[in-house]
């Protein structure tokens, strides 16, 4: 835009915008020599005066606004902040969703000039399904083998080969600095290669083969670049359901189950089938429907002209397609995203929001990694070496902001935390400890909302929503019974691991309180009852077992469309204008009666959970 808004000390954002420039004003904000590649796939039109009547400004191709500004804008963001910022992609994968890549290769976060993102902008030259620019990535060298270059594929439509190719390219070039992470994996349903959408099981398992990057190592050692997915998507406080994840897309399992989707927190069949194994019927879809109808009054059903292939329906259990995963030995970790875009209908400066909630605001990623020298550069990798090693931990509104485990042998003692593989022998003896340790701290978090929370009002409890209380946490575990080779059937249709199971629950009596809210548990196992390996994850919430619309008896989460069924009732102090924090907000759903019910952010706000990666125990006989 050209021309610029006169910002003044007490200027409303109404009176700023009120002081931009027409719409007419838009025009090339570099000269056409300046953009490259291919004029005529890459220019719209817009009001007829603009760029000197002309009424066409030219797009810029997404790999130039990386290599020539977005990268000088992140490198500066980092700098005025004293942190690492890097540029990364959203990257528009050959057919399927999104992905969150990176390759922190020549950023320079710490130095006094900036370094360049010429990688990051190649790679989506080269494989961004949404790049269809033939001619600038020759100009800028993208091409040329001698600067990791090759022919650039055509886009194909349900092309998931040159997904898996643009894997392997940073697999061979970028292996320790770069990473390829689905998003939202599950929000456009199943994959059908007729269409750019879904991930399906072995897609997951094509990018971590394709990712690995210690290949001789042991398979339960092995790290990939394409080292887990975003299973608890952005978009927490979306309206009409968490994630932008519903029935009505229709996402994979259909709805999230405490925030997170179906392939890490609840049980799924294999795309178009039922859990028996038979094929998904028309009539199947109307009873899903009429059920969907007759528990949650205000969410969205399968639309039945939807492919059949591409519904995955999903249960509450355990025995989730992550499980499936982890079977394998597979270090594929579960991580959550802000995916930041705005607050829906309300400013960014507003304390609500019908859509996302700012990073960090609501969930966080916790990742631990090899203390650093302060270089911005070498913290950045850091990080990434933290996420790739699966020591991290993910946390929505703050439920825990510590949160420690460790697994030892006793008899000759090492350990393991996190994403590593503690090994054992047939004869050793002694135990393996396992040990917790987590802070739930005490006070307010980023909730606006100081009601009582209202999904525990159903069993009586009185908590106000801002000032969260763990309930209890519960331990998993699963046996790993060693990797599916990509030639048997069943890497295609394995979606669970029959052995995962709820081996232990601790709450407020069997854990140890400590002061500043620091609760410590642990237990033992016997290495003479260990014949096979195997692995341990945990999860925590706010919500009691059996919790009516959010858990069951064991605690798994139920789907989050329930929570329709949950009134929300606080009146505040009678506050008519502006915003009032004791009462209910008017963007909830209301029936008939005028009853409002949980939705958008006070939903998000009501049901919170952490989610931890695994331990892995590797046992051998000799």
């Amino acid at each position: 835009l050209s021309g610029q808004a006169t910002c003044e000390p007490g200027l409303g954002v109404v009176e700023v915008l009120n002081r931009l420039p027409a719409p007419h004003a838009l025009h090339d904000t570099a000269a056409a020599a300046a953009i490259k590649g291919d004029f005529s796939e890459t220019s719209f039109t817009v009001h007829p005066s603009a760029n000197g009547g002309r009424g066409v400004v030219q797009r810029m191709w997404r790999w130039q606004s990386i290599q020539d500004f977005n990268y000088a804008e992140s490198w500066f963001a980092g700098r005025l902040a004293g942190k690492p910022v890097w540029q990364g992609l959203e990257w528009i994968v050959p057919g399927h969703e999104h992905n969150s890549m990176a390759i922190l290769d020549e950023q320079d976060m710490g130095g006094i000039r900036p370094g360049n993102a010429d990688a990051v902008a190649q790679f989506e030259y080269l494989f961004d399904r949404a790049d269809s620019d033939f001619t600038g990535g020759k100009a800028a060298g993208f091409e040329d083998p001698g600067n990791r270059g090759e022919p650039k594929q055509p886009n194909v439509t349900g092309d998931h080969g040159k997904s898996v190719d643009g894997v392997e390219w940073l697999a061979r070039h970028f292996p320790y600095t770069s990473y390829a992470v689905p998003a939202h994996a599950e929000r456009q349903g199943a994959y059908l290669p007729t269409e750019n959408r879904g991930y399906n099981v072995n897609h997951f398992r094509d990018y971590f083969n394709a990712g690995v990057i210690n290949p001789g190592a042991h398979y339960m050692q092995q790290e990939s670049l394409a080292f887990g997915f975003e299973s608890e998507p952005g978009h927490q406080f979306a309206n009409g359901g968490r994630g932008t994840y519903s029935a009505g897309r229709p996402t994979a399992g259909l709805w999230t189950y405490g925030g997170a989707g179906a392939y890490t927190a609840a049980e799924v069949t294999e795309p178009g089938k039922n859990f028996d194994g038979s094929a998904l019927t028309d009539a199947d879809i109307t009873a899903i429907n009429a059920d969907i109808t007759a528990t949650a009054q205000f969410s969205s059903t399968i639309n039945p002209t939807r492919p059949k292939a591409r519904i995955v329906q999903s249960r509450v259990g355990v025995r989730t397609m992550w499980d499936a995963l982890l079977a394998e030995g597979r270090k594929f970790f579960y991580f959550a995203s802000s995916d930041w875009h705005n607050r829906g209908a309300f400013s960014p400066f507003e304390p609500q929001s019908t859509l996302d909630a700012w990073p960090g605001e609501y969930q966080k990623i916790y990742a631990y990694g090899e203390q650093t020298d302060g270089n911005l550069d070498h913290v950045a990798q850091a990080v990434l070496e933290g996420m790739r090693a699966g020591n991290t931990w993910s946390v929505q509104g703050d439920l825990i902001d510590q949160f420690y485990f460790v697994a030892c042998t006793t008899e000759h003692p090492r350990c393991a935390v996190m994403g590593e593989t503690l090994t054992i022998y047939e004869d050793e003896g002694g135990d393996i400890e396992f040990r917790i340790e987590l802070r739930d701290p005490a006070g307010e978090n980023f909730s606006p909302y100081e009601f009582n929370n209202a999904s525990l009002a159903q069993i009586g409890m009185q908590v106000p929503t801002n000032q969260p209380v763990l309930d209890h946490i519960d331990v998993i575990t699963g046996d790993i019974t060693g990797r599916i080779a990509p030639t048997d059937p069943a890497y295609s249709t394995n979606v669970s691991n029959p052995t995962t199971r709820i081996f232990a629950t601790f709450d407020s009596s069997n854990w140890t309180a400590g002061a500043d809210g620091v609760k410590t548990m642990s237990w033992r196992v016997p290495l003479s009852a260990v014949h096979n390996s195997f692995y341990v994850r945990v999860r925590g919430t706010n919500m009691p077992q059996g919790t009516p619309n959010e858990t069951d008896a064991s605690g798994n989460p139920l789907g989050d469309h329930l929570a329709d069924n949950v009134p929300c009732t606080a009146t505040g102090a009678g506050t008519t204008t502006g915003f009032d924090p004791l009462a209910c907000p008017a963007h909830l759903p209301t029936d008939a009666n005028g009853v409002k019910y949980l939705d958008a952010d006070v939903e998000a706000w009501t049901d919170l959970w952490f989610r931890a990666n695994p331990i892995f125990v590797n046992y051998e006989t000799e």
